[in-house]
């Protein structure tokens, strides 16, 4: 009889186990997934990990793009943002740049490719060709995607006559900050003209290698610019969260939603750049 009694126990046991079991996966199903993991620092050196039309559709999404439309009401660029894109991918593999993020440092200095502080161009007269100063503001046919030369007094100011050259510029400004080992002859491709450099002043560059990660920019970059890699990386994770993608780090303490539609002014009142 004892042994009987024992039998007849098993059961209950197992049911009450299969109804906690059964419980547990009933209630899973309930709850949201866990965020992605973070997936390492943010460095300016490296693959892109968005493509092209991601990055595109990020930009469409906060930029509210007409139905049907692929370029945002603002987008002042001759180009759409999905062939910007792709020429930021596109220029950072050639060169080791992470171009994905390069265009989002791009995002925070034209304001996403609005310059909506700068003059309607039809009133601004062309500058003659070598005019290199800077005008107090930057405009879509400039080519200038990251305000280089742009500071007070300059006369370095950059002009390109093509957007891949803009990019590319910028592009291998980021490699030689990030790789003590840049060389003009090393970039992938030759490297662009800018005023005042020379193949001796980009391999002898102050701060070569002096800023591997986005946020080693503050100071450099941008003046003062306390918190300028931490706004690019932030807006740069929001768009890797609209595919689904974990964040990359550091990326300092200020929020997402008060810099989607933020343009960084102090930017372009520095006293020094690039």
């Amino acid at each position: 009889m004892q042994s009987l009694k024992r039998f007849s126990a098993r059961p209950r046991r197992f049911f009450a186990g299969a109804l906690i079991l059964t419980g547990a996966v009933v209630l899973s199903g309930c709850l949201p997934p866990p965020p992605p993991p973070p997936v390492g620092p943010g460095t300016i050196a490296g693959p892109s990990e968005l493509n092209a039309a991601q990055i595109a559709a990020y930009v469409c999404s906060v930029k509210n793009c007409a139905p049907g439309s692929n370029v945002p009401p603002s987008w002042k660029p001759e180009i759409t943002p999905e062939q910007m894109a792709q020429l930021y991918i596109d220029e950072g593999n050639a060169a080791g740049v992470r171009g994905d993020i390069a265009f989002v440092q791009s995002i925070w200095e034209t304001g996403w490719f609005a310059w909506p502080k700068s003059p309607d161009p039809a009133t601004v007269p062309v500058p003659a060709p070598g005019d290199n100063t800077w005008a107090g503001f930057v405009l879509a046919r400039d080519h200038n995607y990251c305000g280089m030369g742009a500071y007070g007094g300059s006369t370095r100011f950059m002009r390109k006559d093509f957007p891949y050259q803009g990019v590319r510029a910028q592009i291998q400004h980021l490699r030689n900050y990030a790789d003590a080992g840049s060389r003009s002859t090393n970039l992938g491709y030759p490297m662009e003209p800018r005023p005042y450099l020379t193949a001796s002043s980009y391999d002898s560059f102050t701060y070569k290698g002096k800023a591997p990660l986005w946020v080693d920019l503050n100071g450099k970059w941008a003046v003062p610019g306390d918190t300028y890699g931490q706004n690019i990386l932030r807006i740069y994770n929001d768009m890797r969260a609209s595919v689904g993608l974990g964040p990359v780090t550091p990326t300092g303490d200020m929020g997402v939603a008060s810099e989607l539609d933020a343009w960084g002014s102090d930017l372009l009142d520095a006293t020094a750049r690039n």
